[in-house]
């Protein structure tokens, strides 16, 4: 994590404000702009944490390490997002690892010195409470989504969510857990998809060859 500067968020004032909406001016002035940079993690699993988070702009994968040495990857997030209200609101040992795909922009709140404060807030635990409500929804959607969606379709919604600069790369292996598939199978998907010239394999995974032909499998998904 590096701290940054509120020149560097300048460019995020429209989701600074809708922050603010949600804030006492108490707790607004509590935030330390911060950013993660790609690979970094925000939490680690079973670790205790001091900080919670408040995502403004980025992607970032939430998974979890299973008793079988398998990791499960459960969300990914690029929109306004609080992080780390379950160690908010129970005990600081984090559930999930939370770890950033590409640049993550966030304000950061420190637990220790300002929970009293945070759970005194009703507009932020308001907040909080649609945030958990959108996640829970967010989360029937995606179990709905891998039984009732071909592969083809989840996978192109996940990489046209996923791509960086036209690019996609992943751990298949997580990445066929996610979608509900065999390693097998998504490797032969996405061998399909650079025969139909959707995607061109590179060095390191995948160009987004076809854009245009990605969306037009993903019409029906809200992902």
């Amino acid at each position: 994590m590096e701290l940054a500067t509120s020149k560097q968020f300048e460019r995020f004032e429209n989701k600074t404000q809708l922050l603010r909406a949600n804030l006492s001016n108490e707790t607004f002035a509590m935030l330390q702009p911060c950013v993660f940079h790609a690979g970094e993690y925000l939490y680690t699993e079973g670790e205790t944490t001091d900080a919670l988070y408040l995502m403004l702009e980025g992607n970032c994968k939430v998974f979890k390490l299973l008793e079988n040495g398998k990791s499960l990857l459960l969300c990914l997030y690029d929109d306004v997002q609080v992080l780390g209200e379950f160690e908010l609101f129970s005990d600081p040992v984090v559930k999930s690892n939370v770890q950033a795909l590409r640049e993550t922009y966030c304000y950061a709140l420190s637990l220790e010195k300002y929970r009293a404060q945070l759970l005194a807030d009703n507009l932020f635990l308001q907040f909080v409470l649609r945030q958990t409500c959108a996640k829970v929804h967010r989360n029937n959607n995606n179990t709905a989504r891998n039984l009732l969606y071909p592969l083809e379709q989840r996978l192109a919604a996940y990489i046209l969510k996923t791509q960086n600069s036209g690019q996609f790369f992943a751990n298949y292996t997580m990445l066929a857990e996610y979608l509900g598939c065999s390693l097998r199978h998504l490797l032969r998907t996405l061998h399909t998809f650079c025969t139909r010239g959707l995607l061109q394999k590179a060095a390191r995974g995948y160009l987004l060859s076809d854009l245009a032909g990605l969306q037009a499998l993903t019409a029906e998904l809200n992902w």
